[in-house]
């Protein structure tokens, strides 16, 4: 166990100023991110019921919610994450994709030297999408939300690649054909899975913003 620790303090201590000004910078943006959107939102008991809710939800489907399509994998992962961008914007986005994609890294892998770079996908996705929502006055026709996910979709299979190359530098597993010979796929692989929310998010929206109404009727 000593050893793997020293190794892990060797590794991370050999890595390139420019990777440590990616990791820092990338954890400012999240912080900046969180503390931005928080202060520009209430948050009601309600709003932070239903966004702990799709936070659970993320964790259950990240473990269990794959499709397998031929050579294509379609996560449905990112369903509550649309969700909860789509409800309560930016908010609601960046902390379903933030606070889930923590968790399930946390029950996977723990806490590492990387963590920071393997939750930031999802955690754009949800800004994004949620930054989208609140300036078409959360109504999307078919197009816009396709064009949406679609292209959040590209930019989280960017910042995949990019966690990926930069967690196999530190741990010493990288080759050319891991990190980028699946990039192709994993393009296609989003681009399906947005298809796909496009189909599922709109009533997994309309059904919850109906009970959300009926228990604010019932008070």
């Amino acid at each position: 166990m000593k050893k793997e620790v020293l190794t892990m303090s060797l590794q991370i201590e050999a890595l390139s100023p420019i990777m440590w000004t990616i990791i820092i910078a990338v954890a400012l943006v999240l912080v900046a991110a969180v503390v931005f959107t928080w202060k520009s939102s209430a948050m009601s008991t309600r709003k932070m019921v239903t966004i702990a809710m799709l936070t659970a939800v993320y964790v259950v489907l990240n473990f269990a919610g794959t499709v397998r399509l031929g050579w294509i994998n379609i996560s449905v992962a990112s369903l509550p994450v649309i969700v909860g961008a789509m409800l309560y914007g930016p908010v609601g986005g960046l902390l379903v994709g933030l606070l889930g994609a923590f968790m399930g890294q946390l029950l996977t892998y723990g806490v590492t030297a990387t963590t920071i770079l393997w939750i930031l996908p999802q955690a754009a996705r949800g800004l994004l999408v949620g930054v989208y929502a609140k300036h078409c006055g959360y109504k999307f026709s078919s197009g816009q939300l396709t064009l949406a996910l679609i292209g959040t979709a590209l930019v989280v299979t960017a910042l995949n690649t990019g966690a990926m190359y930069i967690d196999s530098v530190i741990y010493n597993y990288y080759s050319y054909a891991y990190v980028f010979g699946g990039l192709v796929v994993r393009i296609i692989s989003g681009a399906a899975t947005a298809v796909l929310m496009v189909f599922v998010a709109p009533p997994v929206v309309n059904l919850l913003n109906r009970s959300l109404d009926t228990v604010r009727t019932a008070q």
